[in-house]
């Protein structure tokens, strides 16, 4: 059903796909973390709290949203992929590998030239690029000068044509760089301006988003470990907001907990003692919303998983949306079919989220839905962009979330809420 930064792209293991019947059949039966982290408490001098917790309002990453989940100040903060994570990734790049499970080399040529090559440049990648034809299909290693040759309009047909069809990781998925953030990474002091040269040779946009899938050739392309992990990380670089709840003396911790207690296994009752304690100071405190998250959401928050071994769910959006408040998760969730079911006999359509546990679905002008994730509050959900180890888990804000899923035409938000017994 998210790439980055990175869709991940469009999401192609797990998707739901709705035939027209099959959407109205949909809609009638429906209507029918990895660490605990608090804020310390500022003790010292004590200020005021309208000073404790004032907003400049030129700090466009920082504000604070007051409604029934109470008083929710938020900031802007960025995560990269830890740099243990790369090792292997960085020590020995491989280089693009495309392949084409089913497919005889001349079904190749024609596919691709339906995808934006032209005749000479399909006869140019086949001459210069490694072919293999085996039981499968065909396997192609495109020269990196060809790939370095091709314009941005011409790779974003190309990339955008072959996405889904599991030719290549970082085709299905790319790294994707949505408003200004790409800007950022070529300011980044820590890479070398050849390394970003070459990165904006390879850059083409899509919608107002900008993407990246030759991301193996980059690599392959710079000489040295380190600027190679510089660059990685910085391309792995994904803007998340960090929230919690201003707690005051004149806090509605009753307002509150009705609010905060809508998911399973959120017990207000367990957190409810420091809740009333923050309150009892003078001048009040924060409450990270990791208090208010349940276990399966609380330890991954805002961490990066590992690349999976075999035999290993699927971590994408939706097994994390609907284990989201399980103390177990469930694999079964990694089949879209299931999925499915257990959207039709749980859940039911509504114009816009607001209360926590209502789940966002992205869905495309196939009717495929490519994305998911849990509505908290104000406009801030939990997601897992993609189904890849390259996404962390992390909050967004939903304009955000839908600037990472470029689409042509723009994806539609469908809210839906939980039966009630």
């Amino acid at each position: 059903m998210s790439k980055p930064r990175k869709q991940e792209a469009a999401q192609t293991n797990g998707l739901f796909q709705f035939t027209l019947a099959g959407l109205i059949i949909f809609s009638l039966a429906l209507m029918g973390g990895a660490s605990f982290i608090t804020y310390k408490l500022e003790a010292i001098s004590r200020p005021k709290l309208a000073e404790s917790f004032a907003v400049d309002p030129k700090d466009k990453t920082h504000t604070v949203h007051v409604g029934p989940w109470g008083e929710l100040v938020t900031r802007d903060v960025s995560l990269e992929r830890p740099v243990e994570y790369l090792t292997e990734e960085v020590a020995l790049p491989q280089p693009e590998i495309w392949t084409f499970t089913g497919r005889k080399p001349e079904a190749v040529k024609t596919l691709l030239q339906r995808n934006g090559l032209s005749a000479p440049q399909v006869a140019t990648l086949f001459a210069t690029g490694g072919v293999t034809e085996n039981n499968s299909g065909t396997v192609l290693q495109p020269a990196a000068d060809f790939l370095l040759s091709l314009s941005p309009e011409t790779r974003h047909q190309l990339f955008t044509g072959l996405a889904g069809l599991n030719v290549n990781l970082y085709i299905d998925y790319p790294y994707i760089f949505p408003g200004g953030s790409l800007d950022e990474i070529y300011l980044d002091p820590r890479l070398q301006p050849d390394d970003v040269e070459l990165l904006k040779h390879l850059i083409y946009a899509n919608g107002n988003a900008r993407q990246l899938s030759d991301y193996q050739t980059l690599l392959c392309k710079i000489p040295t470990v380190e600027r190679r992990t510089a660059l990685t990380r910085a391309l792995s670089r994904q803007s998340a907001v960090f929230a919690g709840l201003v707690i005051k003396p004149d806090t509605d911790v009753d307002k509150l907990a009705a609010y905060w207690s809508n998911v399973p296994n959120v017990r207000f009752t367990d957190i409810r003692p420091l809740v009333d304690a923050l309150k009892a100071l003078p001048e009040g405190g924060n409450l990270s919303l990791f208090y208010l998250l349940p276990k399966f959401a609380r330890d991954r928050l805002y961490t990066f998983p590992l690349p999976p071994q075999p035999g290993e769910p699927t971590m994408d959006c939706h097994w994390t949306t609907f284990n989201f408040s399980n103390e177990t998760p469930d694999n079964r969730f990694n089949d879209p079919d299931y999925a499915v079911r257990y959207i039709q006999k749980n859940y039911y359509p509504i114009a816009a989220p607001s209360l926590y546990g209502d789940i966002l679905l992205l869905m495309n002008d196939k009717n495929e839905v490519k994305h998911s994730a849990v509505y908290l509050a104000d406009n801030i959900v939990y997601t897992k962009n993609g189904n890849n180890f390259r996404q962390p888990w992390m909050l967004m804000r939903i304009p955000d979330l839908l600037a990472t899923y470029p689409n042509t035409p723009p994806m539609r938000p469908i809210y839906m809420r939980r039966k009630t017994d």
